[in-house]
This record gives structure tokens, sequence and C-alpha cells, in this order.
């Protein structure tokens, strides 16, 4: 059995028969429990709520595994499972970037002993900067 303690923020029980308990646990995890409305008479923001769980199959059904845990690595076998190294892909995205800068600082050469304003004017039949003739 699994045993959490919130501290709870908010208490919603507006007119509807249900009413909503927001709390938070001590690493910032979030709690959002709907309950009957009568059953929230003493909770109040700031007291705590204990909350003990167990997860249980249901009986003549076979549970499917999630997706989360189809999707995660077997941590038993310590493998990337044909993921490149971390180390590796850093090393590679620190050189892609130190080329980038390099690229960047010198102005190509097209762009060299260009006048961008009199083509922009040219492009859009503009008459030329103001004051100029």
């Amino acid at each position: 059995m699994t045993t959490q303690v919130f501290r709870v923020l908010r208490v919603h029980a507006g007119t509807s028969p249900v009413a909503r308990i927001d709390a938070v646990d001590a690493d910032g995890h979030d709690l959002r429990l709907e309950v009957p409305r009568d059953l929230v008479r003493s909770a109040a923001p700031g007291r705590l709520l204990v909350l003990q769980w167990t997860m249980h199959d249901v009986p003549g059904v076979v549970a499917e595994p999630s997706q989360a845990q189809a999707a995660a690595p077997d941590a038993a076998s310590g493998a990337n499972q044909g993921r490149p190294d971390p180390t590796a892909v850093d090393q590679e995205f620190m050189e892609m970037m130190a080329r980038g800068r390099k690229a960047a600082t010198s102005s190509p050469p097209a762009a060299q002993g260009r006048d961008i304003n009199r083509e922009l004017s040219t492009l859009l039949g503009g008459a030329g900067a103001k004051g100029k003739s």
C-alpha cells in the first residue's frame, strides 16, 4: 500500500453534488480529487490529506500494458537499444553550432556591396527614399 501526504490548496464545493480538492505533496506533485460534497466538510486550505492506495487487477480482465510501459526501455538490459551515445550527440551538436557561428560571422559574397534599401524600393516600385531624388 502506498501512502502519500498532500497539503490542500483549494476546495471547490459549489452547488454541484461533487466537490474537488486541489492539493500538492512535498515534491510538488499535484492531486485533484473529486468526491461527494458531503465528504469535504472538514477540508480546508492548509490541512493535510493523507492518501493510501494500491493497484489491483480486475478479476477476469487481462490488463494490457499502457503506452508508457510499452515505450519504456527495459531497465534490466542497460542497453540504449539502437539509440546513439548521448555524449556523442552532444559533441556533434557542439561542432555543428561552432560551424554555424563561423559561417554567420562572415557575410555571404552575394550580400557584400548590395544596397538593400535600394533593392527593396525597386521591388516595391517606390520613388526611392524620402528626401532623395
